[in-house]
């Protein structure tokens, strides 16, 4: 108990197997005070430590910080709600923990940057844990839960020979998407893709997919000196489909399109390291420890926005034209009954000629093509059909000879070679005659038999990369020493590290869906379609697209909407755990850090001009920036032109300003053990936090909402003050805590004025940035305790109980008025007293509690655990609804015009406040989790989660719905949809591991 540290908890391995914990949900189920991040599709981002979430909590692995979310709210508002992004921080396999290390309250002595309520450190495992006392170690571990379908599947294998030591543990996991409560709510496959949009009320299918390898080789030639390479490898992959999508397009400003999205995410980690570890006792240190690591993290989204079903309006195939092969080498189109067709005389009086039939004597030219598809037009893809020795069934409507023949032929197909070496097939038109003297050959008309429709879906595909990139070079050193009655325990260091944080978007249309008259034939068209020149092969264009040119696959590049930042951060730090008296202690902690922001610019990965043009300079009057002519006395500034690129270079120049942040970080803690059955714990601790990148140079303009960069913005500090009596005796123990969390100059996205691009312009741009608000304070207290039974009777040794509990409270205040009210509260007093209150902090969980009660038998074969998680209802004021302005019933200034704008109704009732429209009612929850050993080498463990089969809605799962954008919405109106965001029914998990 001695060594417990105020607001920290210490999760080992053996834990968390015990708990059959698979993700970071499974790390704090059994905790209070901490929670995930929830985001939809892309899972976990991240924990919630009072008050504060996502990169205002630290996450480290073997003292690597690991990714930060594209963070500032002018991005969430305009692409994280838009699900392109797989803006998520990276978690790591539980499978290669050793221990998780949670610390509640300021923490940037350990992780630096980011840990403003705290933080999580995970350090893996190492061959040495598992070779104590023999020369080799094997396990395999086999698993499943419910929940998911997820199968799991972990070898390690540690080993010892001589002066090496090496470790392997390999993972995998494969399952699908949480089973929200209800999961089974349709009744067939086809219902299910059939319920589209956010009124879809079970979870999208994904499949989800995690491999990881854990490799460390160490090399010892003697107890004094040891150096280690180590592999951390881990893809996390996401593919299946958004059926709860709502695409709304430009072009349909009343309707939307609903779950024709494909995606494919990628969460790709991978850390090499390499370290030198010296134990010989110097005056200096005892031991000392120097490393190196590099870490590419890559988080990738692809969406692929088509409709893919058959009754797609550009696949549509009334009926059910196919292309067969009949004997003798002849291709044919037939129809659904797989016969031909026949000319025949229509009975319209209105038409002329004769019009194709089909077997079934009925006209098909509502359904078929039968003005397109002519032979001069249309080649084949040799590459995709056998073209060597084939023939082909056309249909021919006029000879060479301009006489009406109606009937269909079998032609030759004359092979050619493309200038990519790529083969096609063409049919050549009969000729006859000139028409006239030296005039041009009668021709055939002839034509392949199509459907009318282009045989393909137009696919939108968004393709993202957020990648960060670290070097670290670290020195830690310590000592342990007496220095007159005193005991020191010391630990300092330094370390220097270098951090590239990129993005790159690639969006380009193709080709999906397709069907086999867009595979197996492409177009022959004049360049640049003009009327009467030579027909060239055009592989990239379908026979649908040969009247207008349109392109199958068109791509103009990858640019990117961040610039490229290095962020460079030197680190000093220096510890010491010094005992005055036998109960009376210090920790003095001081850690030095100096974070640099160097951002750049990469011309083969651009951001789009029109993104940084006029942002701190303006174009001049006499700057003609849009339109097709240019008056006279006015310069063309128009894309691309030399102006253009002047504004361009002049506004560039002014972004890539460097930013530092410098910040002292301090640890004081007091320790008193008055008796041997209580300590008394004090810490006074603080934190900082440097904007992200985006935060500070984020640039986006549009006339309805735009972003202004901020090159002069503070770092957000934290302050934590934290008091703690343990009763304490043998292996029982219960602690209580009071603290409180003060921050400072929290970022937030807020209105800063209306602006000119172009001074010549009549247009004001409502711009919008990053800055300071003043101050937050959360305050809470906490219980933890365990009771060993057997400490207390003999008899009943095994016995186990624990109780936990998370009580906290927390507001943003402001000593103004937020600048963004103020244009509302001109058209809209009435709301003068919501919009001036503290606001609420929607990462602050309810109050949580969780009791434990359990057997361990004394052979150590057998055991089991049950949980009860007891969490209180998320009260409806101590909830924030940041689009609160624009929901309730107030006037806005349309062009100029005072109009009144009705409330928008949340579940059945009228929007009035600034309350959240989404939060959990209070829920019991029971997990019972048991562990068998029937031999030495043999563990079953199986659990039964959610015992009583509870209906609940977590606060984390609740507050991550969106009012706006087009994923992880409900229909605010009447609440369908909700049931998507419920917690798992009663679900089980069941594991057996092997161990030599």
């Amino acid at each position: 108990m001695k060594e417990k540290k105020v607001g920290e908890t210490q999760i080992s391995a053996k834990k968390l197997a015990k708990q059959q914990a698979s993700d970071s949900r499974d790390l704090v189920r059994y905790e209070t005070g901490i929670t995930v991040v929830e985001t939809g599709r892309t899972g976990a981002s991240g924990y919630a430590v009072r008050g504060v979430d996502e990169n205002r909590v630290g996450i480290m692995v073997d003292g690597l910080r690991q990714a930060e979310t594209l963070s500032s709210q002018g991005f969430k508002e305009l692409f994280e709600g838009y699900g392109n992004f797989n803006n998520t921080r990276n978690s790591i396999e539980i499978e290669n923990v050793k221990t998780a290390t949670i610390t509640k309250g300021a923490d940037s002595l350990k992780s630096g940057s980011g840990a403003l309520g705290g933080s999580v450190i995970f350090e893996t495992k190492d061959a040495r844990d598992y070779l104590i006392d023999k020369d080799y170690y094997l396990s395999y571990k086999r698993g499943y839960q419910t929940m998911n379908n997820q199968n799991l599947k972990t070898l390690t294998l540690a080993g010892r020979s001589k002066k090496f030591d090496i470790l392997i543990i390999d993972t995998t996991r494969d399952g699908h998407e949480i089973e929200n409560y209800d999961y089974k709510i349709y009744p067939n496959k086809q219902a299910d893709l059939s319920a589209v949009g956010p009124t879809r009320e079970k979870a999208d299918p994904y499949q989800i997919t995690r491999q990881s390898t854990l490799i460390k080789l160490g090399f010892q030639p003697n107890e004094n000196h040891r150096l280690s390479v180590a592999l951390d490898d881990s893809t996390l992959e996401t593919k299946g489909m958004d059926l709860s999508y709502a695409f709304r397009a430009y072009s349909q400003a009343k309707s939307e399109t609903y779950g024709e999205r494909i995606i494919h995410d990628q969460s790709k980690r991978k850390n090499i390291q390499f370290s030198y570890e010296n134990f010989s006792q110097t005056p200096f240190w005892d031991h000392i420890k120097l490393s190196y690591s590099s870490q590419k993290i890559t988080n990738k989204a692809r969406s692929d926005e088509y409709c893919h079903q058959s009754t797609c309006a550009g696949v549509l195939n009334p009926q059910g034209l196919h292309l067969e092969e009949e004997q003798g080498g002849v291709y044919k189109i037939v129809d659904k009954d797989n016969n031909g067709f026949h000319y025949k005389k229509d009975s319209n009086p209105w038409s002329y000629g004769q019009e194709l039939h089909n077997s079934k004597d009925e006209k098909i030219s509502d359904g078929v093509n039968t003005e397109g598809g002519k032979l001069d037009s249309v080649l084949i893809n040799c590459e995709k059909l056998t073209c060597e020795g084939k023939r082909f069934r056309i249909y021919q409507e006029y000879d060479e000879k301009d006489n009406g023949s109606y009937k269909h032929e079998d032609r030759d197909i004359t092979i050619r070679t493309l200038p990519n070496g790529k083969k096609y097939g063409e049919i050549p038109l009969k000729k006859g005659e000139a028409r006239w003297k030296d005039g041009p050959l009668k021709e055939e008309i002839a034509r392949f038999l199509f459907p009318k429709s282009h045989g393909y879906s137009t696919d939108f595909v968004n393709d993202r990369d957020l990648n960060t990139n670290t070097q670290q070079i670290k020195l830690d050193l310590d000592k342990e020493f007496h220095l007159w009655h005193t005991q020191h325990q010391l630990k300092y260091g330094g370390l220097y590290e270098k951090t590239l944080k990129s993005m790159m978007n690639h969006q380009y249309n193709t080709a999906a869906n397709v069907q086999w008259w867009a595979d197996y034939f492409f177009c022959a068209r004049e360049e640049g379609g003009k009327l009467g020149g030579e027909k060239k092969p055009q592989p990239n264009i379908s026979v649908a697209g040969c009247a207008n040119g349109t392109q199958l696959h068109s791509d103009i590049g990858k640019d990117t909407y961040l610039i490229p930042v290095t962020t460079k951060n030197n680190v000093l730090y220096f510890g010491d755990n010094v005992q005055l008296t036998s109960w009376l202690g210090l920790d003095l902690n001081y850690r030095y850090d100096h974070v640099k922001y160097l951002p750049g610019y990469d011309e083969k990965t651009p951001v789009p001009g029109g993104l940084i043009t006029g942002i701190f300079v303006p174009f001049g009057k006499e700057d003609v920036v849009y339109g097709t002519s240019i008056p006279n006395g006015y310069k063309d500034c128009r894309y691309n032109t030399e102006c253009y690129k002047k504004n361009f270079k002049d506004n560039l120049a002014l972004l890539l300003r460097k930013t530092d942040y410098k910040h002292h970080s301090y640890n004081l803690g007091l320790n008193l053990d008055p008796t041997n059955w209580l300590r008394v714990q004090l810490k006074y601790a603080n934190a900082f936090r440097a904007p992200t990148s985006d935060e500070i140079y984020m640039t986006f303009k549009h006339p309805d909402f735009s972003i202004g960069p901020n090159t002069n913005l503070k770092a957000e500090t934290a302050k934590t003050k934290e008091v703690a009596f343990t009763f304490y005796k043998e292996n029982s123990y219960l602690t209580l805590s009071a603290f409180q969390s003060d921050y400072r100059n929290f970022i937030d996205l807020v209105f800063e004025k209306n602006k000119q691009i172009d001074k010549g312009s009549a247009i004001e741009y409502p711009f919008y940035q990053n800055q300071n608000r003043d101050r937050a304070r959360v305050r809470g207290i906490e219980i933890a305790s365990r009771l060993e039974m057997g400490d207390l009777f003999e008899k009943l040794q095994g016995f186990h109980l624990g109780y936990k509990l998370t009580y906290q409270k927390g507001r943003i205040k402001d000593n103004k008025l937020r600048s963004g009210y103020a244009e509302f509260l001109k058209l809209n007093p009435q709301y003068t007293a919501i919009a001036s209150q503290d606001q609420p902090m929607n990462a602050l969980q309810p109050t949580t509690s969780v009791y434990n009660i359990g057997y361990d038998a004394p052979s150590q074969k057998w055991g089991v655990d049950m949980y009860i998680t007891n969490v209180a209802a998320k009260k409806a004021k101590d909830s924030f609804n940041s689009q609160w302005t624009s929901m309730v019933a107030r006037k806005e200034n349309i062009y100029g015009n005072e109009k009144e704008i009705p409330a928008t109704q949340a579940n059945g009732k009228d929007v009035k406040d600034s309350r959240g429209l989404w939060r959990n009612n209070r829920y019991t929850v029971i997990d019972t989790i048991a562990y068998w050993k029937p031999i030495k080498n043999l563990t079953f463990t199986a659990g039964v989660y959610n015992l009583t089969n509870k209906k609940y809605l977590t606060w984390d799962s609740a507050r991550s719905i969106r009012h706006i954008g087009t994923i992880n919405r409900v229909k605010t109106a009447t609440g369908e949809g909700l049931n998507r965001f419920y917690a798992p029914g009663r679900n089980y998990r069941m594991s057996v591991q092997f161990e030599f």
